[in-house]
């Protein structure tokens, strides 16, 4: 490592003469745009036309003072710190609001105080509330009064005749079809038997012709009767079979207890919608009150209270903020070149700004796709579950980022940077002019130097009145090249 160190320092004493040293750098020797004004006369034209190539007149060069400094070599840090600002998570935190506009009667909490979820912020009375109470209990009576109609109703089918009735003169219908039919049986057995003794004495000569042709007309008439007899008796028995079968379905009972049970329905509906509207606010349907209880959702600290007693509260009003600091979110922000080496889910150690000692270690869960083109950092949040005591909310931290590879990196001074057109660049000094270079940064080295990737060592940069040289660059770019 001595024999590398020593190969730099005699290469830069003699080409640059700097001297670079591991993890500082030595002041390089600076040059003014006099110092090149021989060389101005050869290659002018083949940069004439150059986009962000800029040639100074003499008055220019006066007026400028242009100085610049050579790219070293830098061995780049191993650490570095980055801000960040201790936040609330989102989801850690709760404002605690009214659904309805009201009074607020009662605050149990102090800004500070630690609660745990479930307990009671406010007491909020509202008109509305007691509206809502007295349509749940509305609903309730309605309810309890299709109740017992209903009750009524059944118990009057229970005790009376007039749902059985139907099914009792049926079978009523049947025994007299019945009846109807064994006495015609009676009469046809009867007739028969008559006409049967008649056809025999008419054989033996004792009846006459006349008689047994009466008998067989009465025999065939109570035949036909008996058929008649039966048929009534099957259709009463089918008729008591129907009879029967509502009386089974109770189809007559729930055709008369329909509209009881409809206002029973709609009540019972009433009820459950109000009650549920009620619950929803932290308002209790037994009650009359009108009163809604605020609670809180999650365990925390109060961090802020938005109204005090008396005060008139509208819906959406914030009546307080509870937050969880047992999971808090730290938004770092990035270097561009940290990206290098930093990546999701990597661990990083965090320190605060005014107590360096007191240190905390968390790991990063996001990283924003987006680059500030103000500052040209990016965000990175690291969360931090259970933080140590003096880790709260808004306290400024420190980050501590593993960032050296061991490796000399070209490097140049940081008021050498600029930016055009969301670009960083450097310019050069080339021959007879400047030339706009662009750079990709990477890690700071010390206190004024910043590694660059896109210039060689050796590469003369400009490190004073590079503003004055950008507007000229500029200006050149809209409006023609300056000479």
């Amino acid at each position: 490592m001595r024999v590398i160190v020593l190969i730099v320092l005699i290469f830069l004493s003699v080409g640059c003469q700097t001297t670079p040293e591991s993890g500082s750098i030595a002041t390089p020797s600076e040059t003014t745009a006099h110092d090149h004004e021989d060389h101005e006369e050869h290659g002018e034209e083949e940069h004439s036309e150059e986009e962000g190539f800029i040639t100074l007149t003499p008055a220019q060069k006066k007026e400028l003072n242009i100085t610049t400094r050579p790219v070293i070599l830098a061995l780049a840090q191993t650490t570095g710190l980055r801000p960040g600002r201790i936040e609330a998570d989102p989801d850690q935190q709760v404002v605690i609001s009214s659904q309805v506009s009201g009074i607020l009667q009662k605050l149990f909490v102090q800004v500070g105080s630690r609660i745990k979820a479930g307990t009671t912020i406010a007491v909020i009375a509202s008109p509305e509330v007691t509206s809502l109470q007295a349509d749940y209990h509305e609903a309730e009576v309605e309810a309890e009064l299709a109740r017992k109609e209903l009750a009524n109703k059944m118990e009057l089918f229970r005790v009376g005749d007039e749902f059985q009735q139907p099914l009792e003169t049926a079978a009523l219908e049947v025994a007299e079809a019945k009846a109807e039919r064994d006495g015609a049986a009676a009469r046809l057995k009867s007739a028969v038997l008559k006409n049967e003794r008649l056809e025999t004495l008419l054989s033996e000569g004792i009846a006459s012709k006349q008689q047994v042709e009466e008998s067989r007309a009465l025999r065939e008439t109570l035949e036909a009767e008996l058929e008649r007899a039966e048929a009534a008796l099957e259709i009463a028995k089918r008729h008591q079979q129907r009879e029967k079968r509502l009386y089974d379905s109770r189809l007559s009972i729930k055709a008369e207890a329909l509209p009881a049970e409809a206002r029973l329905a709609r009540a019972s509906e009433q009820m459950k919608h109000a009650r549920e509207r009620l619950e929803q606010l932290g308002a209790n349907a037994q009650e009359h009150n009108g009163l809604v209880v605020l609670s809180s959702p999650i365990d925390g600290t109060v961090v802020e209270r938005g109204a005090s007693r008396g005060e008139a509260i509208s819906p959406g009003e914030a009546v307080a903020k509870v937050v969880d600091s047992s999971k808090v979110w730290v938004w770092v922000d990035l270097q561009r070149s940290d990206l290098d080496f930093i990546d999701q889910g990597d661990p990083m150690e965090l320190s605060l700004v005014k107590q360096p000692g007191q240190t905390a270690r968390g790991y990063i869960d996001y990283i924003s796709p987006q680059i500030n083109q103000e500052t040209q950092t990016l965000r990175a949040r690291v969360v931090l579950t259970d933080p140590p005591q003096g880790f709260q909310l808004g306290s400024f931290v420190n980050a501590r980022v593993s960032n050296g590879t061991g490796n000399s990196l070209p490097a140049v001074p940081q008021e050498a940077v600029q930016f055009v057109e969301g670009v960083t660049v450097v310019y050069i000094r080339e021959q007879e002019g400047y030339k706009r270079t662009p750079v990709d940064l990477g890690a700071s080295v010390g206190e004024n130097l910043v590694v660059a990737h896109g210039v060689e060592v050796g590469d003369q940069v400009v490190v004073n009145s590079v503003e004055q040289l950008k507007a000229l660059d500029l200006s050149d770019t809209i409006g023609g090249h300056s000479h």
